[in-house]
């Protein structure tokens, strides 16, 4: 099932450690360098606590900002670890972003981003599995944007804005935010009431809204992504007292008003949700999305049959699809260790529909099922053959692009019975013959069922969009 915990935590290190670009008049806002400050924070998902986060800021011959994250998330029977680290250094004459660091530790093995500063530019190393790319970004952050939400603070004044940008390593990305300052209001702290001053941002590029609550010299209280995701401040030795009293896999289930029976075999399916903002699933052949009122109606057929076609290339030279053919940091379909498996899954198969049958059924029973909630990537994936639905899809999509198949992960829910619902899940999608293919390895469908309601594709940072629907997407009817 999908996992969230990575992703939500990255949301909250932006909101914790501040990125921005202000907006209003900087007499009111001046500040010249940020508090040196120590800060633990209880994080929580669906009201469990699964983890603990720690932001340090620290001043020197340049102003580092660090943040670590320890989650310990339940799943399919199991707990599974995560360790994220990032810092980030600021020059302090120059106030531009020099050097960043960013790793993420998991049970199938770790990702290690460094960047530094030529120029304008920031160079990215990026290591997955035992492949590294880089990358060169243009990236304008600087200690002052850093310091937007002290200065938000610290004014104090209502209806203040103020435009961030900050560059997330995870998503290789430059994301711009929108802050705007709420209002006072009490906060209820370790028993205790506390007035704090809330701060709503966007992420636009994300469609993510987020709230925190911050003290008047910029410390943040407590910060909320959807209705899913808190980091609390707390003593270190609270924050750090774990629970696992329930499996977050089956409490973000989707529930369903009733159960479907055999739902693998359902080749038509209508549903209709609350909980979608402005911004809808993608139609496609296979989907249909209409707005009802409050309410979004989501018509779902199964795809034909894969065509019976020359296995090939075909499609290369498509613009549509070229960046599907490519491969990426995390899909690493050039690798000669992906080359091999994607050769040895296929064996003399020619026909597309043989080909595609072949790697779903050999990405089904290569990859052990394990909760793995973390950034994954096809080489790990290949090396350690275990994990969940994104092991599964990162590592067929690899195998895919391998072949010269134009291929994309794509994430939303699909029906599981073991939630009772409609479970967070990601699978894949195969383009031949003009159109796309819905395929899900995890459950070894060549052709998905039915009940496959996709929300987004793409990388991480079009991934991240579903996020607000975490806690807040229901089911009000469903017709097979």
């Amino acid at each position: 099932m999908r996992r969230w915990s990575a992703a939500l935590a990255l949301c909250a290190v932006t909101a914790c450690t501040g990125a921005g670009k202000a907006a209003t008049p900087k007499d009111a806002l001046a500040i010249d360098l940020p508090t040196p400050s120590d800060d633990t924070y209880g994080v929580y998902l669906n009201d469990t606590k699964v983890g603990w986060m720690r932001t340090v800021t620290k001043i020197g011959a340049t102003v580092d900002v660090g943040l670590e994250l320890h989650a310990a998330v339940g799943g399919m029977g199991q707990v599974a670890k995560i360790t994220v680290t990032e810092q980030r250094s600021y020059d302090r004459q120059t106030r531009a972003l020099v050097s960043m660091a960013f790793v993420q530790d998991a049970a199938t093995g770790s990702v290690r981003m460094q960047g530094r500063r030529d120029g304008q530019e920031l160079v990215l190393d990026i290591s997955a599995g035992n492949a590294t790319q880089t990358q060169r970004f243009a990236v304008h952050e600087t200690l002052d944007d850093a310091l937007v939400p002290q200065r938000l603070a610290k004014a104090a004044q209502l209806g203040a804005k103020a435009t961030a940008q900050h560059f997330d390593p995870s998503l290789q990305k430059n994301v711009h935010v929108d802050y705007t300052v709420v209002g006072s209001e009490q906060l209820l702290l370790a028993g205790v009431s506390t007035r704090a001053l809330r701060v709503d941002a966007r992420y636009d590029e994300l469609d993510i809204t987020e709230t925190s609550w911050l003290d008047d010299a910029g410390r943040v209280l407590e910060t909320r992504v959807g209705g899913f995701f808190v980091a609390r401040l707390e003593p270190p030795e609270v924050a750090r007292r774990l629970d696992y009293h329930q499996d977050l896999l089956v409490s973000a289930t989707v529930k369903a008003p009733r159960p479907l029976v055999h739902p693998s075999d359902l080749t038509h399916l209508k549903i209709v949700f609350t909980g979608f903002e402005k911004n809808l699933p993608p139609s496609s052949a296979r989907q249909k999305v209409t707005r009802q009122g409050d309410a979004v109606v989501i018509e779902l057929v199964r795809d034909p049959p894969l065509p019976d076609v020359a296995w090939g290339p075909n499609a290369a030279g498509l613009a549509s699809v070229k960046s599907d053919l490519e491969p990426t940091p995390f899909i690493q379909s050039n690798a000669p260790e992906i080359k091999a498996a994607a050769a040895q899954a296929i064996g003399d198969a020619k026909r597309f529909s043989e080909v595609v049958t072949k790697l779903t059924g050999f990405v089904f029973d290569y990859i052990k099922d394990e909760y793995v909630p973390a950034y994954s990537n096809a080489l790990e994936a290949l090396a350690s053959a275990r994990g969940d639905c994104t092991e599964h899809s990162v590592l067929f999509v690899a195998l895919a692009r391998a072949l010269g198949i134009p291929a994309r992960v794509a994430v939303g829910i699909a029906y599981w019975p073991p939630g009772n619902g409609f479970g967070w899940h990601a699978w894949a999608e195969v383009y031949a013959a003009g159109r796309w293919y819905t395929v899900d390895p995890t459950w070894n469908q060549p052709v998905a069922d039915a009940t496959h309601v996709k929300l987004a594709d793409g990388g991480p940072a079009e991934q991240a969009r579903i996020v607000m629907l975490l806690g807040r997407l229901q089911i009000r009817s469903l017709e097979p």
